[in-house]
């Protein structure tokens, strides 16, 4: 196991790459190497490493480490954590407007936490919005209400809300 100063090194944009989720057809798919993406799903999650996440997210936030950590909430070693992860996305105060989609998929996730926190990444989100985007986001969110327990239809009215006014603000 690596120590906190050794995980450091993982925020050095110069030395990681990740995989660009809703990048363009045509686009190069850089190459993620799995012990950094452990490494960071580790920083971000474990409790040991409780004293130096908040520099992490600071980190991240800097050097624009976003598709890093987009691509750790993907990957299947954040199972069970990846509510942690979504959560540092609003935590590091980066804008993740332009990755709506992808986040209206979590919020629409069984997990009750993800979903939590997913909402919470989606209220924190700063635009600009395409207005497909937000329709699109709507009618799924609407239809998903259809299907669930009435405690997570409040989650989901909330986030119909959210939406609603970042449609009529655009």
């Amino acid at each position: 196991m690596e120590n906190s100063d050794d995980l450091k090194k993982y925020f050095n944009s110069k030395e990681y790459s990740t995989t660009i989720i809703g990048q363009k057809d045509g686009d190069e798919i850089p190459e993620v190497n799995q012990d950094k993406l452990s490494a960071i799903i580790s920083l971000l999650t474990d409790t040991s490493n409780k004293d130096i996440r908040e520099e992490a997210l600071i980190t991240l936030k800097k050097d624009k480490g976003e598709q890093l950590l987009l691509t750790a909430i993907a990957s299947p070693k954040s199972a069970g954590k990846q509510h942690l992860l979504v959560a540092a996305c609003w935590e590091s105060e980066i804008n993740f407007s332009k990755y709506l989609p992808f986040f209206i998929l979590l919020a629409l996730s069984d997990d009750y936490l993800v979903s939590l926190e997913t909402i919470t990444t989606i209220e924190n989100m700063e635009g600009p919005f395409e207005k497909d985007q937000l329709q699109n986001a709507i009618k799924k969110v609407k239809e998903k209400q259809k299907e669930i327990s009435s405690e997570r239809v409040v989650l989901l009215n909330d986030l119909v809300v959210t939406l609603d006014r970042y449609l009529q603000n655009g």
